[in-house]
């Protein structure tokens, strides 16, 4: 698959380009800065400058495009009998760990369902034992480094492994949404950006709704080739062997894993597809980002340096 990245940067620059010409909007506004804070004439040359290197960077990629087009194929690839094995991700989930197992655990061809406890300090590994699950702990903390262990754990069971946290934020029905387009994809991801399956009090906010979508075709400007709106949604479906070929690649322990795991699928040219799924009210206190403003600046800077340079 080939990568975008002089058609990101053009936009970027394009972008830093508006923000100059905004600048000489308020300049004239304001009758002028302060010579020493801002010369005159400086704002329109870099107004000029940052769009003509737009310019450029975006004709440049359309060039090459048009030189080497990019063949597109459809995969069709039908997982006959699937055997779901769940990854399910857990820290100080006690509240939420018991209900949210055995909905999975419910779902037609899962076979098991792998809570990972993630240091917790309080009973989720046994509620997650007394609902049926298999428990295993992840003594490194951070929500990637979670779901890393989750996802191999889970391909020890099955030949489709499920991605997805405990707190019941999830419902394990939807699991017939995601592999029902794993004939058509290697994997499958949900978005939690369809407002209309979204409870009211779900945590995505305004702020996270759309810092998730910026993210999101940020990515989709650097690939073209797949349709994203949402960043930060854990829940997923992937075949066993399209994860082989990516777990080793794998290195954020932090809040922005799940923008890493997308990019490095699709530097590796698998087919990704992003369907709706449902996102209610968490079960118990976010220990993640949840509705913090601050939490969801620093994992969306994180988000935006894996997009524009890894």
């Amino acid at each position: 698959m080939r990568e975008h990245k002089t058609l990101l940067y053009g936009a970027h620059f394009v972008v830093i380009g508006f923000f100059f010409f905004l600048v000489q909007v308020l300049d004239a506004v304001l009758g002028g800065f302060p010579t020493a804070v801002f010369p005159p004439g400086l704002a329109l040359k870099l107004t000029n400058g940052f769009f003509l290197a737009g310019a450029a960077l975006t004709a440049l990629d359309l060039l090459i495009s048009a030189v080497l087009p990019v063949k597109k194929t459809l995969l069709f690839s039908p997982v006959a009998e699937p055997r779901i094995s769940v990854g399910m991700t857990a820290y100080n989930d006690e509240l939420s760990i018991g209900a949210a197992a055995r909905d999975f655990l419910s779902q037609k061809d899962v076979v098991s369902v792998i809570v990972v406890d993630n240091n917790s300090a309080d009973g989720t590994t046994q509620e997650g034992l007394a609902a049926g699950a298999k428990v295993v702990r992840e003594t490194v903390q951070g929500y990637g480094a979670c779901c890393m262990r989750a996802l191999k754990e889970a391909m020890k069971a099955g030949d489709v492994i499920c991605l997805v946290e405990g707190d019941c934020t999830f419902t394990g029905s939807d699991l017939k949404k995601l592999t029902a387009y794993l004939e058509n994809a290697d994997m499958v991801l949900g978005t939690r950006t369809t407002k209309e399956l979204n409870t009211p009090d779900s945590q995505l906010n305004t702020a996270i709704h759309w810092g998730n979508v910026l993210m999101a075709k940020l990515m989709q400007l650097r690939f073209l080739t797949v349709r994203l709106t949402d960043m930060g949604c854990t829940f997923r479906v992937i075949r066993k062997s399209a994860l082989e070929k990516i777990i080793d690649q794998l290195e954020v322990t932090g809040n922005h894993f799940s923008c890493e795991m997308i990019l490095v699928a699709l530097k590796n040219n698998l087919m990704v597809i992003e369907i709706p799924v449902t996102l209610k009210k968490r079960v118990g206190e976010s220990k993640g980002v949840g509705g913090n403003f601050f939490k969801a600046s620093v994992t969306a800077i994180d988000m935006w340096r894996l997009i524009v340079f890894k």
